[in-house]
């Protein structure tokens, strides 16, 4: 009778584990058919990392085959739109901890280098987005190319680093596939706004053809003029997470064109004069 419970209890372990070896299975095929089924559409995975030890950002492309990672050095600093100013990569989480504002993370990452995560991770060690990330980080990365950059110089003096690689290897995809064109106006007082704003717009994927300083005493919050088409595109979808501006549909446009004003009180919310 020992002996029948005994390989009784066998067979049923060996069930379970039958089972849990299926349930793995399958969750690792719902996870390639998620991989596969994301670059048909041409979509990039962003991640943007916030460390104890400082920032770092992924950019994870199927379509272009490629695993992008650029990091900080830790004593290069990093604008915090929004008044506090500049701090040191290595204590940006601190900083943001203290004054209990982790939800300027986005902004950070986009006023600095104009890009836009499609998820956020507060991790002890930045480095640990490997392991957190790691069934699709290991299966991506037999089939893909993996490129590191990193910052050690004034971030203040690397507008032409971040110009070549930003587009090069962090910009959305889908924005630089589609025929979206862009004008940056600067209604503010303030000097360079419409440079600085144009130059994360570029960074991120948008085509920008057209930068001005014009005055409008009508507009008098930030606005975006949309052409007929611009609603179809992915880009309306950034574009509307991005800015908390007001939209307003232009008959007299082109089918993709959109235009951006930015205004004095645009500029007050960034706190964009402590960027200089």
């Amino acid at each position: 009778m020992k002996k029948f419970r005994i390989k009784g209890r066998t067979k049923k372990i060996c069930w379970m584990i039958t089972i849990i070896l299926l349930v793995i299975g399958l969750v690792m095929l719902i996870f390639l058919f998620f991989v596969d089924n994301k670059s048909e559409k041409g979509a990039d995975l962003k991640l943007g990392i916030l460390g104890d030890n400082g920032v770092e950002l992924v950019s994870i492309s199927t379509d272009r085959k490629m695993i992008n990672v650029l990091d900080l050095n830790g004593e290069v600093k990093l604008w915090i739109p929004g008044g506090l100013g500049w701090y040191r990569d290595s204590i940006i989480k601190k900083v943001l901890t203290q004054e209990k504002k982790i939800n300027l993370v986005d902004d950070i990452l986009f006023y600095n280098f104009g890009f836009k995560a499609d998820k956020i991770l507060v991790l002890k060690n930045k480095a640990d987005w490997k392991k957190r990330y790691w069934l699709k980080y290991r299966l991506a990365s037999n089939k893909m190319l993996i490129k590191e950059e990193t910052i050690n110089k004034d971030m203040a003096t690397q507008d032409d680093f971040l110009s070549e690689i930003m587009v090069r290897d962090f910009a959305e995809t889908n924005l630089v596939n589609e025929e979206l064109k862009l004008s940056v106006f600067n209604l503010s007082e303030v000097n360079g706004l419409a440079s600085f704003m144009s130059k994360r717009l570029e960074w991120m994927g948008f085509s920008v053809v057209s930068i001005e300083n014009i005055t409008d005493d009508n507009i008098k919050k930030c606005l975006v003029n949309f052409g007929p088409k611009v609603r179809e595109s992915n880009s309306w979808n950034y574009i509307n997470e991005l800015f908390d501006c007001d939209k307003k549909y232009d008959a007299n446009l082109n089918d993709f064109e959109v235009e951006f004003y930015f205004d004095d009180n645009f500029s007050s919310v960034i706190k964009y004069p402590s960027y200089k």
